[in-house]
């Protein structure tokens, strides 16, 4: 008996469910033959869980006879946005034989208000369709993308509270009046006594119990449309680039940025990565410097970022505003950091300067004479390779909420063929990466002790470091910690999988938790928080008694947890 058959008493009883499923959304939109089920089952995990079958309804009404039939059939439904959570689950379910609902087809945006700054959008709108929107409109308004890919759901990152770079980098607090399907099919609206009012999407309390957040990072309903507030494009843009070639200053710039962000003058998120996170958008893993121990060595580490021209940590963020007010900003942020590291700015003018000059210089190698100068010129501009210098545009446009690729292709790090041309794929196209995503206190100390944690853990299990302060706000930082891995490598992949529970397990102890979670990460969600479990248990069993949607996303719901 194959794996599929054992969730069902019998074949004829799954032929029964596929019938019932493609009576709602058509035949061509339930996909349940072996070679789909394994498509839709890809991750960068190293384990995953195949699927009885994936389905693309087109609608909210379609949604609601789906988990109709679902209930039906006693079959759990794991619900996604367009499935791109690369890192924490990509499309998986904690189980097999789930079915997955891709929510893709739903991709309207219903509305976008130029002057109250909003847009009405379902859940299949990717980053890149929202942004196309704007452009194409000549709307004078900013989204917010995150350096993941540009078909990512502007919905679904949002509900699993994601971040990215401009002061509306909180996605799900730019979330206003949602739209829910709960597991009974009952549609729900957010926003207290919403009938007809006129401010569902600009005033997000309502009036009465705020429940929104009961449907982030849950398993309580399926959020099929939402309010996303939208930033009205600034007079004036800046990036700044800070880099630590001492380490022992991390600290006190951890200390700075906390500063600055608490009087107001750094309003976005900015995002610090060490230096083998760096190396990992440069080049292909260097697997012969390697030795024995299954990971690059201090020494080997040192010669690449000498190599490279690369600091111990990299930040990036953004000025945004008038530009009477970026020279405020600009002569705090030299104050403040200045004294710690290298700070330096780029406004429109000097960014486009960058982009000609790194395409001229990569057109130039067809010339030996023009290569030669095109070198020369490089030395006075940077020693730093070119393949950094052209990151910095598309770092620039993802802080103006234009999402591309650049960010995504470190994701290949570890695999032995490099990444295509464009509409990278890292689950389909074999890569190992885990995310985990602790927060600290915006303290240095705090940056100090976390680090004292997680780099021996790293060290113990043959693995580099790899790390990335995210301030998420004036008081709060998460550290983002990528396990990069060869998924062509049995033990390398079971030595990711006891890096991340041992990592897990040493920052509960410590204090510090995540911010979201992966799927190794849910099994043991809430284990210290018995009452925050019951409460869920109640909820859940109130709203969902046959336990059908996502059972287990976001906590092991069970009575032995609660007690």
């Amino acid at each position: 008996m194959s794996n599929i058959e054992t969730a069902f008493k019998s074949p004829s009883e799954r032929e029964r469910l596929i019938e019932a499923l493609i009576a709602i959304v058509g035949e061509d939109f339930v996909l349940s033959s072996e070679d789909m089920r394994q498509k839709h089952s890809m991750d960068t995990l190293p384990e995953n869980k195949i699927c009885s079958l994936a389905i693309y309804p087109s609608s909210t009404s379609e949604v609601q006879a789906i988990l109709k039939v679902a209930r039906d059939f006693r079959c759990p439904v794991w619900p996604f946005s367009r499935g791109n959570n690369w890192g924490y689950g990509t499309k998986n379910a904690l189980h097999e034989n789930a079915i997955i609902l891709i929510l893709e087809r739903m991709n309207r945006i219903i509305e976008v208000n130029e002057k109250l700054a909003y847009a009405v959008v379902e859940p299949g709108v990717s980053q890149k369709q929202l942004n196309d929107y704007l452009k194409k409109n000549k709307l004078k308004l900013w989204m917010d993308c995150t350096d993941s890919t540009p078909n990512g759901s502007v919905l679904g990152n949002s509900v699993e509270r994601g971040y990215g770079y401009t002061p509306y980098g909180d996605h799900f607090a730019h979330l206003c009046g949602l739209e829910v399907v709960l597991p009974n099919g009952d549609i729900l609206k957010t926003g207290g006594e919403h009938s007809n009012a006129k401010t569902w999407n600009t005033f997000k309390w309502g009036s009465g119990p705020f429940i929104d957040g009961l449907f982030s990072q849950s398993n309580l309903g399926i959020v099929v449309k939402a309010g996303v507030w939208l930033m009205p494009e600034p007079e004036d843009f800046q990036l700044f680039s800070f880099e630590i070639n001492d380490s022992k200053n991390l600290p006190a710039a951890i200390d700075a940025l906390r500063e600055l962000s608490l009087d107001g003058i750094i309003q976005c998120h900015t995002h610090m990565v060490n230096s083998f996170q760096m190396m990992s958008l440069l080049d292909s893993y260097p697997y012969e410097k390697r030795g024995d121990n299954h990971y690059l060595s201090e020494t080997t580490l040192s010669e690449i970022r000498s190599q490279f021209h690369l600091p111990e940590w990299s930040l990036i963020g953004g000025l945004y505003g008038s530009k009477k007010i970026a020279k405020i900003r600009k002569k705090s942020l030299k104050n403040k950091l200045g004294p710690l590291g290298t700070l330096e700015f780029f406004d429109e003018n000097k960014i486009n300067f960058v982009r000609r000059f790194a395409k001229f210089y990569e057109n130039s190698s067809r010339n030996q004479l023009l290569f030669f100068l095109a070198s020369l010129v490089k030395s006075v501009i940077s020693p730093k390779p070119i393949k950094l210098i052209k990151l910095l545009p598309e770092i620039f446009d993802i802080l103006k909420g234009i999402p591309n690729e650049s960010i995504l292709a470190s994701a290949y790090f570890k695999s032995k063929t490099p990444p295509p041309a464009q509409e990278l794929n890292p689950a389909q196209d074999g890569c190992g990466i885990m995310w985990l995503a602790p927060t600290l206190p915006a303290l240095g100390s705090e940056a100090e002790t976390i680090l004292n944690i997680v780099k021996p853990i790293y060290q113990k299990h043959s693995f580099e470091f790899s790390g990335c302060f995210t301030l998420i706000n004036p008081r709060t930082f998460f550290l983002l910690l990528g396990i990069f891995f060869d998924p062509s490598s049995n033990d390398e992949k079971k030595r990711a999988i006891t890096l991340y529970q041992d990592l897990l397990f040493n920052l509960k102890e410590a204090g510090f938790y995540q911010y979201r979670l992966g799927l190794p990460s849910m099994e043991n969600f809430l284990s210290h928080s018995p009452e925050h479990a019951n409460f869920l248990l109640n909820l859940k069993a109130s709203l969902d008694p046959e336990n059908i949607l996502a059972p287990g996303r976001y906590a092991k719901l069970t009575k032995e947890l609660s007690k």
